[in-house]
């Protein structure tokens, strides 16, 4: 059986990791079903934004237009002289991930690339911005999964290099939780950082999805009983909360995924309240590569707070002291579950919600196993 220490610490910059993964390796927008007007509102609007992501011919230099400070040539027509990006804001579970991976299979251009934001900051550190912008830059749409402005840093070198995608004549579809206008808000002293937050922003047509979450509807999002985990396989991973900790402390955020490609399935036991936040954000990480993965985690309360079987489809869940509170949220503490970041935990929780219903399904035995990624 596999040991969370045999995992490769790499970071993945090679093409295939600028694709949607696989979660969202094969949706379209005929397989997106609206339930809410501003759905269908934005179904359209990202068909027309991403049909219109052509490849220019190519053509001699002498004949080539000139071009504006911004990226786009002069004598263009007019449905064209639109802004160069396309902001999704939303709640959890809308849709906003589903229309942007459409969007990267469906628009008519080879030069395209797909990307979640805190993948973005990790390739940047892990490349330097001149190999970023050459890789990742020089495009003619780029996708961008979960914006977010977690510090000052983060704000410039992403205000960077998105200047550098649209002055050489990108687009770029975004998604967040988070309105454009209140990046950093609560976060960092986003009032010192205001221009350079607007000057994002004015690039971005921004539209607002609602609906409800569709990951919450038909699961009930509750830990699995220690006896809902999978019998042990040659490539399982089966550990505990705190060893999960242990090695998520070890490596950084932008391992996780040439990790996590390597295993059929993860199996923890234990699962209690995250006291520290620096844990709890790690913990956000790892859920969201899971997620867009599809790896299979059961994931068990320990045997202290789970309530005894009452049948095999009727598992209690862990108790937590918050009323009201849904179980997966309260993994998280009250005392930072409500700050800043309050929108990365509640993402997790709804996540959680449908990879813990997907584990259900699975039964008892694990998956089949991953061909190991080779970098």
């Amino acid at each position: 059986m596999l040991r969370l220490d045999d995992l490769p610490a790499l970071t993945r910059t090679d093409a295939a990791a600028f694709t949607p993964p696989p979660r969202f390796g094969s949706v379209d927008l005929a397989s997106f079903r609206p339930h809410h007007p501003s759905q269908a509102q934005a179904k359209e609007r990202v068909r027309a934004f991403a049909t219109a992501c052509v490849d220019d011919a190519p053509s001699p230099w002498w004949r080539r237009p000139w071009r504006r400070p911004w990226g786009r040539p002069w004598g263009r027509p007019p449905d064209e002289d639109a802004l160069p990006g396309l902001y999704l804001d939303g709640g959890f579970g809308v849709g906003k991930t589903h229309l942007l991976a459409a969007a990267y299979f469906l628009a008519p251009t080879r030069s395209k690339r797909y990307v979640s934001f805190q993948q973005l900051l990790h390739v940047i550190g892990v490349l330097g911005m001149p190999a970023a912008k050459e890789r990742l830059g020089r495009v003619r749409l780029l996708c961008l999964d979960e914006f977010e402005l977690d510090d000052p840093g983060n704000t410039l070198i992403v205000k960077t290099f998105l200047a550098h995608v649209f002055e050489q004549g990108g687009a770029v579809i975004t998604t967040s939780n988070t309105a454009p206008e209140a990046q950093g808000r609560g976060r960092f002293n986003a009032d010192d950082f205001r221009r350079e937050i607007q000057s994002i922003a004015a690039r971005f047509e921004a539209l607002r999805i609602e609906g409800p979450d569709a990951r919450r509807t038909s699961q009930d999002g509750q830990l699995l009983h220690p006896s809902e985990l999978p019998n042990a396989g040659p490539s399982l991973v089966r550990t505990d909360w705190s060893g999960l900790f242990g090695h998520l402390r070890r490596h950084h955020p932008a391992r996780y995924r040439a990790q996590l490609e390597m295993l059929p399935g993860l199996a923890v036991t234990g699962a209690t309240r995250v006291a520290d936040q620096n844990d709890a954000l790690r913990l956000v990480h790892f859920v969201d590569t899971l997620y867009d993965l599809r790896v299979p985690l059961w994931l068990a309360a320990d045997e202290a707070g789970a309530a005894p079987r009452r049948g095999p489809s009727q598992v209690a869940a862990r108790r937590v002291p918050d009323e009201g509170i849904p179980p997966l949220l309260g993994l998280f503490d009250p005392l930072y579950r409500h700050g800043a970041y309050a929108t990365k935990y509640q993402r997790c929780a709804s996540r959680l919600a449908e990879i813990l219903a997907e584990a259900r399904a699975l039964g008892l035995q694990p998956a089949p196993a991953r061909r190991a990624h080779r970098a």
